[in-house]
C-alpha cells in the first residue's frame, strides 16, 4: 500500500501548496484552456446577482447560505458567495423578459424553471401538484460583464423583478437615449432604501451612467452578445429568489 503524505498547512488550516493569489508560474496562462477542451456551454451557467434584503438568508448566521459581512443593500454573485458591495458596474450585454416559477418560501421554496411567456409559464404553474403554492414572477433579466476594480471581468445576470422592476425599466431606457449597441457604455447599479405604503423598508437598485467601454471590452461583450443570442448560456438562478419573491415586504403588486 502506498504511503499517504500528509500535506503541511497554515494557521487557518488551508494546505501550504494552496496561494491565495496568482503565483508567478501561473501568469500568463489565463487564456490556456487545457483540461476543458470538452466543455461546452450545455455544461455552463452564468452565476447571478442579486441584491441583499433584510431577511435574505445570506444575512442569516444559522443559515447555510450565510455570508460573512453581508449585509441588506449590498451586491453579491450568487455562485461565487462574492460582496461586491453596495454599488456595482456593469456593461449590460443583453435584455430578456422571462417568467420564473417560484413555490413559497414559507412552504420549503423551490423553482419550476423559466419560461418565454407568462401563458406557458401559468401551464406549468397548474401542472404543479399544488398550485396554489407556486407564482409567477415576471422577471426582466439583464445579462451583463460585471467589472472589477482591478480591471477583471466576469459574466453574469442581474435579475430585477417586482419592486426593482422600476430600475429595469430606467436602465432599459438610459440605454435607448444613450444609443449604439446594449454594450457601448457602462452603467453603475446602486443599492438604495425605499419603503412601501405599509411602511415597510426594504432595499431597490439606482441606475446611473458612468461611461464608454474599452475596445478590448467592448470586444468581450460583443461575443458574449453572440453566445447569448445562439441560445448558448444558462443562468444560475439560485434559491435566494424564492425568499425574495414571495411574502417579502414591499414584494406587493403595484409596489413599484
Amino acid at each position: 500500500m502506498t504511503e499517504r503524505k500528509q500535506l503541511a498547512k497554515t494557521e487557518d488550516n488551508t494546505p501550504a501548496t494552496v496561494h491565495a493569489e496568482v503565483p508567478d508560474f501561473l501568469k500568463g496562462h489565463q487564456n490556456d484552456q487545457r483540461g476543458s477542451e470538452e466543455v461546452g456551454a450545455e455544461d455552463l451557467v452564468i452565476p447571478r446577482v442579486d441584491l441583499i434584503q433584510g431577511l435574505s438568508k445570506v444575512r442569516k448566521k444559522t443559515d447555510p447560505n450565510y455570508i460573512e459581512g453581508a449585509e441588506e443593500g449590498m451586491f453579491y454573485n450568487v455562485v461565487t458567495r462574492y460582496l461586491y458591495g453596495e454599488k456595482v458596474n456593469v456593461v449590460p450585454v443583453y435584455f430578456q423578459k422571462q417568467y420564473l416559477l417560484w413555490r413559497d418560501a414559507d412552504l420549503g421554496g423551490g423553482f419550476g424553471g423559466a419560461h418565454h411567456s407568462h401563458a406557458e409559464a401559468e401551464g406549468a404553474r397548474q401542472a404543479q401538484e399544488n398550485p396554489e403554492e407556486w407564482e409567477v414572477v415576471d422577471t426582466p433579466t439583464h445579462y451583463c460583464l460585471v467589472l472589477h476594480d482591478d480591471g477583471s471581468t466576469e459574466e453574469a445576470v442581474v435579475s430585477l423583478a417586482k419592486t426593482k422592476a422600476k430600475a429595469s425599466r430606467y436602465l432599459n431606457s438610459l440605454v435607448r437615449i444613450n444609443g449604439g449597441p446594449r454594450f457601448s457604455r457602462v452603467y453603475q447599479l446602486k443599492g438604495v432604501p425605499e419603503q412601501n405604503s405599509k411602511g415597510q423598508d426594504y432595499y431597490s437598485v439606482q441606475v446611473a451612467n458612468v461611461g464608454y467601454v474599452s475596445k478590448e471590452l467592448f470586444d468581450q461583450a460583443s461575443r458574449l452578445y453572440e453566445t447569448i443570442k445562439n441560445g448558448g448560456v444558462r443562468v444560475d438562478q439560485g434559491e435566494e429568489v424564492v425568499a425574495e419573491g414571495t411574502g417579502y415586504p414591499g414584494e406587493e403588486d403595484g409596489e413599484i
